[in-house]
């Protein structure tokens, strides 16, 4: 009975080192870092002015913004002739920077392909860059998903640079808005 008992641990001793182990699984992967010049295609679409202030830059400020509704706004206030810059938002920092910078950088933030003269703009926010005497706002429409990239030149005139759908990279810029502004309540109320 005993050599019997001992056979039987025996043999599921030789069974249990025998059988596969299981593998453990690889750690994943971390997410490649932010680009720190513009991709092929961000290269293609985007102005060479917009990207020359951004890569300038090293002051941008996040406000909020609304339509003017028609009125003339405010030439000290106005992103064109359309919007108005009302709540000032911090600084960003030379992280939130090199953020922002790599959501613009990177192609896969823009839907290029989408055509964005389907939606009414209504802006939320503008990230301001300043480089020289050029300015360079990206104004924000969260309900549209989009960006519209504005040139301001000395004299209160603003030039369009383009429109682009961010749906890819609305999360971080929302993200990025509400921290840049976070005492402004209606920019805390975005969803």
């Amino acid at each position: 009975m005993r050599r019997v008992a001992l056979l039987t641990v025996l043999m599921f001793s030789a069974l249990a080192l025998a059988a596969p182990k299981k593998k453990a699984k690889p750690a994943p992967k971390p997410p490649p870092p932010p680009p720190t010049s513009p991709m092929p295609k961000v290269e293609e679409h985007l102005s060479d002015k917009v990207l020359e202030v951004w890569a300038a830059t090293t002051r941008v400020q996040a406000w909020r913004v609304m339509s003017t509704n028609g009125v003339r706004p405010d030439p000290a206030k106005a992103i064109g002739s359309e919007w108005t810059r009302e709540a000032a938002g911090k600084e960003l920092e030379a992280k939130d920077l090199a953020t922002l910078r790599g959501l613009l950088y990177d192609e896969k933030s823009y839907r290029f392909e989408q055509d964005v003269s389907r939606c009414n703009f209504t802006p939320d926010v503008s990230f301001q860059a300043l480089s020289g005497v050029d300015t360079v706002e990206g104004v924000v429409s969260f309900k549209c998903n989009q960006v519209v990239f504005m040139i301001g030149k000395p004299g209160g005139r603003w030039l369009p640079m383009g429109s682009f759908d961010v749906k890819p990279a609305r999360g971080k810029l929302l993200e990025l808005a509400k921290a840049m502004l976070d005492k402004d309540a209606p920019t805390q109320n975005l969803k």
